[in-house]
């Protein structure tokens, strides 16, 4: 597969589940939403409010995965997630993925960056409880996995443990200078 050296950035989000990367993604939309691509996923569960997503059935996601219609895929905790191809443009794209998922990314286009959210696992330990989206055993669990060294060709790492308006400002600028980099 060749690259597409088209005008195009992606800027990839990563990190554990609820360490704040679709809150950050939402603000960041209200500033550059117009600027900036925000590409949705195809996800095979129930909608979440705090998400913009494609919320499809497993038989429709299987459908989409077989006939190439995804510039990746992959399956967490019981659900599956997929980008379209169709949905990245020239310009800057912004994808929240797995981060195991980075390397199909960069074989396919030029100028990829990673952003990994990261916060302390107490403070995570008390975002999933808040959410409630899973009962305490899964979220010990979750707490108590160790993942491996995150490997990217422009990896930045951004500690979203700060107050909300702070990480808020810092994350904002951070996507500045991609773009402008």
């Amino acid at each position: 597969m060749t690259k597409r050296k088209m005008k195009t950035k992606i800027i990839l989000i990563v990190g554990p589940s609820g360490v704040g990367k679709d809150t950050l993604l939402r603000y960041a939309k209200e500033e550059f939403g117009k600027k900036f691509n925000f590409v949705k996923r195809y996800i095979t569960r129930k909608p979440d409010l705090n998400e913009d997503n494609y919320y499809i059935d497993d038989y429709a996601f299987e459908i989409l995965r077989h006939n190439g219609y995804f510039a990746s895929f992959w399956n967490a905790h019981e659900n599956q997630y997929g980008i379209a191809k169709r949905f990245i443009n020239p310009g800057i794209n912004i994808i929240s993925i797995s981060r195991s998922k980075i390397k199909d990314f960069e074989k396919q286009y030029d100028n990829v960056y990673t952003i990994n959210i990261t916060i302390p696992k107490e403070l995570l330990k008390h975002r999933l409880l808040f959410r409630g989206r899973e009962s305490k055993a899964q979220i010990e669990e979750r707490l108590s996995r160790n993942y491996e060294k995150i490997k990217a060709k422009k990896l930045i790492d951004f500690d979203n443990s700060s107050s909300l308006e702070e990480s808020k400002i810092r994350f904002k600028k951070l996507l500045k200078e991609i773009k402008n980099a």
